[in-house]
């Protein structure tokens, strides 16, 4: 594999984590710990990490991980992505809150601080307006608070162009409770700012979202960047025969005219959709359309063996490591799974020093990580059947 796009990683004051600090990453590497150690947390400060010049990725990111909408407001989602004390407040206090992240590695991004704090603002006569039309149309109570509250996130930014003794203009997103609208400001600056690295994360149900599974496949089919992508549909197809041989191809449809979604060409059922079938090929139709947009970039993974019967991991793993090694991926995956462990050491083959694995545990003070690389894996697994995890 080239140059990675992150070979250090350090993170502070995201979530729960302190001080952690993942180093010597490699091409694969696989996230494992108790549940709450924070491995999913990792994955989604990497996410920022990857699109620092996009501050609506917190957005994106907050909507990952609260799919069925549990928070009261995406305020409050935001606020809980920086430590907090345990405490408990008055409903009424201002909290503010940073957290540092930094990276080494192919990406020219060196860091970014966050700083996080509760807003109060006045909405404008042409807000209030909006709102009064649009809640009238829906038949709800058209008053509108006079008062908002809301949240602001400051990104300071350093790549390999910004002296630290330069700290550059902050990029502010801004949202209220009570709106739909965002505000950015600080996007424009003097300088060229490096180009996001091409990142994805899947969650364990994004194999259930017809958006995500018609945007990746679209881009695959319709956008390719370069020639070895003109076999990315063939080689989608051939990873789903693994599952169904009666697959005869994949396709964007939509035969009413709406909504597009994701059609299977099968022998026995004809043009069905993709929802019909099993978790295991909607996952590996996901995983392979969207791996060949990332060239170059990072595909982080959120309980890889979600959706994966136990028989099929190593199938599919060996497929993932061999297309990721294709198209200089670099894939960041946890696991709560010993079987999907044991899975990926089987996969690696020759490979074993692509492969790290990172034991995150929490404490008080610290975030502690253990690094165990490929080789020791595959020793502590076959020859002492110790549980890593």
């Amino acid at each position: 594999m080239n140059k990675l796009a992150f070979n250090q990683v350090s993170i502070d004051g995201f979530r729960g984590l302190k001080k952690l600090e993942l180093d010597r990453l490699g091409p694969l590497n696989i996230l494992v710990g108790e549940n709450n150690s924070g491995k999913t947390s990792v994955l989604e400060a990497i996410s920022v990490l990857c699109r620092p010049y996009d501050p609506y990725e917190w957005l994106a990111m907050v909507r990952r991980r609260d799919f069925g909408q549990l928070d009261e407001t995406r305020v409050q989602s935001l606020r809980w992505c920086f430590s907090q004390s345990g405490e408990l407040v008055d409903p009424e206090f201002m909290y503010e809150g940073k957290c540092d992240l930094k990276c080494k590695g192919a990406y020219p991004v060196r860091g970014i601080e966050v700083e996080y704090r509760d807003i109060v603002g006045e909405p404008s006569e042409r807000e209030i307006e909006r709102l009064n039309r649009q809640r009238n149309r829906t038949g709800e109570f058209a008053d509108v608070e006079r008062q908002w509250r809301g949240a602001q996130i400051s990104h300071n930014i350093w790549d390999d162009s910004q002296p630290y003794d330069q700290p550059p203009e902050p990029m502010v997103l801004q949202i209220w409770e009570e709106d739909r609208m965002l505000g950015v400001r600080g996007r424009s600056s003097n300088r060229r700012m490096p180009q996001d690295v091409p990142a994805e994360m899947l969650t364990p149900y994004s194999y259930q979202l017809n958006r995500m599974q018609v945007s990746s496949h679209s881009q695959q089919l319709l956008f390719p960047l370069f020639d070895e992508y003109k076999s990315g549909r063939d080689t989608i197809v051939d990873l789903v025969r693994e599952f169904d041989p009666d697959v005869i191809d994949i396709n964007v449809a939509s035969l009413r005219g709406g909504r597009p979604a994701l059609y299977v060409s099968h022998k026995r059922l004809g043009p069905a959709p993709l929802s019909v079938f099993g978790d295991a090929l909607r996952r590996a139709v996901l995983l392979a359309s969207t791996i060949q947009t990332l060239a170059g970039g990072v595909l982080l993974v959120d309980e890889m063996e979600t959706g994966i019967h136990v028989s099929a991991l190593k199938k599919v793993f060996v497929w993932l490591v061999k297309v990721a090694s294709r198209f200089d991926v670099q894939i960041i995956a946890t696991t709560h799974s010993l079987e999907a462990v044991d899975a990926v050491c089987e996969s690696v083959n020759e490979h074993v020093d692509d492969l790290v694995t990172f034991h995150i545990n929490q404490n008080n003070e610290t975030t502690t990580v253990k690094r165990i690389a490929g080789e020791m894996l595959l020793r502590l697994r076959r020859e002492r059947g110790l549980d890593v995890r």
